[in-house]
């Protein structure tokens, strides 16, 4: 199972993260739906499972895209909206053949873009590794706790970053995420680059772990 595809509908979450969650826990839903009324129409299970997986593998790149920025971003966002397009005719004309090569594609897509952002992490720990106590851009960083309970079980938070400086910059964010004993069960670093002065970003920090209950907070943040 890809790890965004364990989404659900988020309350509170605010900014362009949020947003993309959001779309995300919608397509998961509308797939949900038409498997569980995949007798009827004519929509053979074959093509309601592809179709499916399709619409999952497109939201969980579409979540992982959050962390890109500039043409890299539009470009995700393009082929996301052009491969869920693509699985809703699949579907409606109940063509399996169709709906399996939009799974294909929608897998190689959510791939593709997962490879991008482990590369801008790998930059953004980079950064992070050399930088003593909480580093220089603490004071631009703003976190929004998702609670838990939305996203079956996995720690998640949006990460808004704010470019106070009168200069481009890049930022490298560490988020721990800590569950009710105030242990750290899980650490993400998250980056985002070429922030104009001013500008505001959000992108996701999620954990791999599940939890009963976590909080999130800014641990070290870096501009660069």
């Amino acid at each position: 199972m890809s790890p965004h595809s364990r989404l659900r509908p988020l309350t509170g979450p605010t900014a362009r993260a949020g947003a993309i969650l959001a779309v995300a826990a919608a397509l998961t839903a509308t797939a949900a739906a038409c498997s569980s009324e995949k007798t009827k129409g004519g929509i053979s299970p074959a093509v309601v499972s592809a179709a499916a997986e399709a619409s999952r593998h497109a939201a969980s790149a579409a979540a992982e895209a959050s962390e890109l920025t500039g043409e890299d971003a539009s470009a995700a966002a393009s082929s996301a909206a052009a491969l869920i397009s693509e699985e809703a005719l699949a579907r409606a004309a109940s063509a399996s053949a169709a709906a399996a090569s939009v799974e294909s594609r929608a897998a190689a897509f959510e791939s593709s873009v997962s490879a991008q952002i482990s590369k801008a992490r790998q930059s953004a720990s980079a950064a992070l590794s050399g930088v003593a106590g909480t580093g220089n851009a603490i004071g631009d960083v703003v976190l929004t706790g998702v609670p838990t309970t939305a996203t079956d079980g996995f720690p998640a938070a949006t990460v808004t970053i704010t470019n106070s400086t009168s200069q481009k910059a890049s930022y490298a964010v560490q988020v721990d995420f800590v569950d009710s004993s105030g242990a750290t069960v899980e650490t993400v670093v998250v980056g985002t680059s070429d922030v104009a002065p001013g500008e505001r970003r959000t992108v996701l920090a999620h954990g791999d772990q599940k939890v009963d209950a976590a909080s999130a907070k800014v641990a070290r943040a870096q501009r660069f």
